[in-house]
């Protein structure tokens, strides 16, 4: 039987006070009441997924129509905006949420558009590799609102997860507000009506979502890895760095004057290129003294020398000392690391 999360905010704020900023223009503001996630905690990768967030949400103050507004925190890999459907059922009425046009400025936000004013106010929700976006959708309809009316809510969303094909933990994230206040900063005031505090929208992130049965790279968006990169996807053209953070985990490197990289690299043709010297070329740099984090840029074509001809599709590579003996691998194991050239 698939088990669920269920987490449930209670007294969480979602449209805030709003009266008395201009006379004679009434605005209408509404308080969360409840917002619970039900979320599979794994997947198979390419399955067809469902989600549930459902609120209730007390509105304050004079009539008014706005729109929904639901952001989706989720691995770029996934392609959410192509791959994902959701509905909507309400006591204000049914129907479908639908993206949000990238030129829609979010108000609160100085000219940025929704998902850049998301990932501004929320970050990428505690993951460590910032290959996450925001995905934001609005109601299809405004909801006419009433002074003193409850609206409940429910959305499903139903997603093929996964289009990268990579193996994953992260941490989802899913946020509600409206169109006119939109990510408005708190401001402590209470609604009598249920008696907590109200805030214009709520955020929430759920504990680590495991992805697993993909043919692609493991990607751990949660724990600290000893080997990490930037930017996380690349070409075979393009210059990208490796941290290895020997803070992670205790290994047979951690007394180690100087690390290097040992990499072999497959070429598209079936070829394999190994470059494993401990020379300048291959030395990775301490980010401080003592700091046992040390970093390596490399541009992979001149790296490994291979012709115009041919195209990388993958390295796999050990960090060693100075004498090339002593190895450190994916996880300290003996298994290398992999990194996979794509861009998406």
């Amino acid at each position: 039987m698939r088990s669920f999360l269920h987490i449930n905010i209670k007294g969480r704020a979602l449209w805030g006070l709003c009266a008395a900023l201009i006379m004679a223009i009434v605005i209408t503001c509404c308080s969360i009441i409840d917002f619970s996630v039900d979320q599979p905690d794994t997947a198979v990768v390419g399955s067809n997924t469902t989600m549930k967030v459902h609120f209730t949400f007390h509105n304050i103050y004079g009539d008014k129509t706005e729109n929904f507004v639901f952001g989706f925190l989720v691995p770029k890999g996934w392609a959410a905006a192509q791959n994902t459907k959701i509905s909507y059922t309400s006591t204000a009425g049914n129907g479908n949420l639908v993206l949000m046009p990238s030129t829609t400025l979010e108000p609160q936000s100085n000219g940025l558009n929704w998902p850049a004013a998301m990932k501004k106010k929320f970050g990428i929700g505690g993951n460590l590799i910032d290959d996450m976006e925001w995905v934001v959708y609005q109601s299809d309809v405004g909801f006419p609102l009433s002074n003193g009316e409850n609206i409940t809510g429910n959305l499903t969303i139903n997603i093929k997860i996964g289009a990268d094909g990579n193996n994953t933990l992260c941490k989802l994230g899913y946020a509600i507000a409206e169109s006119y206040d939109g990510l408005h900063d708190p401001d402590g005031n209470i609604d009598k009506d249920p008696g907590v505090k109200y805030e214009y929208f709520a955020e929430m992130i759920t504990p680590c979502f495991q992805l697993t049965g993909g043919p692609g790279d493991v990607v751990d968006f949660c724990n600290p890895q000893l080997a990490s990169y930037d930017p996380p996807k690349t070409l075979d053209n393009d210059f990208f760095t490796i941290t290895y953070d020997g803070t992670v985990a205790t290994t047979a490197l951690n007394n180690a004057q100087a690390v290097y990289l040992c990499a072999t690299a497959n070429t598209a043709d079936g070829k394999s290129i190994t470059v494993c010297e401990q020379t300048v070329k291959t030395k990775l740099t301490q980010t401080a003294a003592g700091s046992n984090r040390y970093k390596i840029t490399i541009w992979p074509r001149q790296f490994f020398g291979i012709t115009d001809a041919q195209t990388l599709t993958n390295m796999t590579y050990y960090i060693t000392d100075a004498t090339g003996n002593i190895k450190v691998g994916y996880g300290n194991t003996a298994s290398p690391f992999t990194y996979t050239f794509k861009c998406k």
